[in-house]
């Protein structure tokens, strides 16, 4: 049982591979101390790796089919099209209400992805919306009262532009300075037996700077003011890790973790209701005709977003995404394939990334798990340039088992990370991704874990897993994890 105190430091999309990288470059040297004195694994993530599902899966200890929220937001759409995500069901259920009810320690806990609004706590809950307007709040104002509150907690951004990129970087620095100096003077004046901060611009830097740093991304566009932007973010990173562990005794302990990794973004989609539409397994809105003005509004959508890519001009995308009706509707294909009427189809439970899934319409195959079965052998055959399309694919009571398991499409897959999701049909197999440039960064599945007492972790390494945290965590206090009663809690759709 810990004796000290419990220091957790978020990092949102913290990748394991590019940390590594990173600590060996002996770009980062604090974490270095802790991986060598410590331990450092990667922590891996959720199905599909995504802020939302992942962070409260870490607050719950519920995988995504038993908690039941696997939204996720795609920042290119316009404001009226991001729906507010009701997370008021994990509420009063994580695992700081529960070291807190359980021990009777004070808890300090600050930007706890989706966590808002606050809900009282033993000690101090500070939150801010992400994803929607509102306040930043505080759960004991008069322990914040004397500390101001940084305007940059929460996660609501707009995406930078090309010229903006330079300030955009510095601006994301700072608030992560200001960030981490308003965690530590919080830590000094709540001095708790449990801080949790999370710091979701680790995951935004990565989002916009991506092709601007990396080399091997076909759109890096060659020497830039920016092109050691993600380094020297996690350069900050690092120095805020060595802030944190200054103010160590020997019986704290220190816990550094990501709810996913982060790599470049898909630069090409794979269209598999093209793919099922010759098959005959979707039917497009257009029925057999040739000339009908689905297939034509398809087409000039594709046509327009090719010719935004090829010229640049990937800062208007969103600009005219904010001016089309239904725009949501048009990024999923809808308009072109007829759902009620089609065998099977890709879903975007998890947007134009590499995971992904295909909802079959069980009322239109006479037999569900031979059909089911025969989608995955096909898929599994597809090449593209010598290279298999999909990595792996399963039936989704392969992975979870979950009261909510329904909201996973029947069949889950991975493809490389250069493939994407794509959602058109009447069009060819393969198509370059013209969100690339915009967003060029994307999610992996591991994230990144870091423990000063090795000996406080009782998970074996081989499952360090998102999904592990939670009784992890309690079990640093000697909480009996059987105990989980948050895992009656009931999660309502969306």
């Amino acid at each position: 049982m810990n004796k000290g105190k419990l220091i957790i430091l978020g990092f949102d999309g913290m990748d394991y591979d590019l940390t590594r990288e990173l600590i060996e470059q002996g770009e980062m040297p604090n974490l270095k101390r802790l991986s060598t004195e410590g331990q450092f694994a990667p922590l891996q993530s959720v199905l599909p790796p995504d802020s939302i599902p992942a962070w409260i899966t870490a607050f719950t200890g519920l995988d995504p089919s038993e908690h039941g929220i696997l939204d996720h937001v795609n920042y290119l759409l316009p404001d009226s099209d991001k729906k507010s995500i009701d997370t008021t069901v994990f509420h009063e259920k994580t695992f700081w209400d529960r070291i807190a009810a359980d021990t009777g320690k004070s808890v300090c806990v600050i930007n706890p992805f989706m966590a808002y609004p606050v809900w009282p706590v033993k000690g101090v809950m500070v939150s801010g919306p992400v994803f929607i307007e509102g306040e930043i709040q505080s759960s004991a104002p008069e322990l914040t009262k004397d500390i101001p509150i940084p305007d940059s907690i929460g996660g609501i951004t707009n995406l930078p532009k090309k010229s903006e990129i330079e300030d955009f970087l510095e601006h994301t620095l700072q608030d992560t300075r200001e960030q981490a100096a308003y965690g530590m003077k919080m830590l000094e004046s709540t001095d708790p037996g449990l801080f949790f901060q999370t710091f979701l611009t680790s995951d935004r830097i990565q989002h916009h700077l991506w092709r601007y740093c990396d080399k091997t991304d076909p759109t890096y566009p060659g020497r830039n003011p920016v092109e050691n932007g993600i380094t020297e973010f996690f350069q900050l990173v690092d120095k805020i890790v060595g802030d944190f562990m200054a103010t160590l005794s020997p019986e704290d302990t220190l816990l550094i973790m990501s709810d996913h990794g982060h790599g470049i973004r898909c630069t090409h989609t794979f269209n598999i209701n093209e793919f099922f539409r010759r098959k005959g397994y979707v039917k497009s809105t257009a029925g057999n005709q040739k000339l009908n003005k689905n297939i034509i509004i398809e087409k000039l959508k594709n046509r327009v977003l090719r010719f935004m890519n090829d010229h640049d001009l990937e800062d208007y995308i969103s600009t005219i995404a904010k001016l089309v009706p239904n725009a949501k509707e048009m990024k999923k294909g809808s308009h072109i394939t007829s759902h009620g009427n089609s065998m099977a189809y890709a879903t975007d439970f998890a947007g134009t990334n590499p995971f992904g899934g295909i909802r079959i319409n069980r009322e239109k195959v006479k037999d569900y798990t031979a059909f089911r079965r025969k989608l995955m052998d096909e898929l599994a055959d597809v090449t593209h340039e010598g290279e298999k399309i999909f990595r792996w694919l399963k039936i989704r009571e392969d992975i979870y088992s979950g009261s909510h398991i329904d909201r996973y499409p029947d069949i889950l897959y991975e493809m490389p990370p250069r493939l994407g999701t794509g959602f058109s049909n009447h069009c060819d197999l393969v198509t370059v991704n013209p969100t690339h440039k915009k967003i060029s960064g994307g999610h992996k599945a591991n994230g990144v874990f870091f423990i000063n007492h090795p000996e406080h972790w009782v998970v074996n390494k081989s499952d360090c897993k998102v999904s592990n945290i939670y009784a992890s965590l309690l079990s640093i206090f000697g909480i009996n994890v059987t105990n989980n009663n948050s895992r009656s809690f009931i999660c309502t759709k969306n």
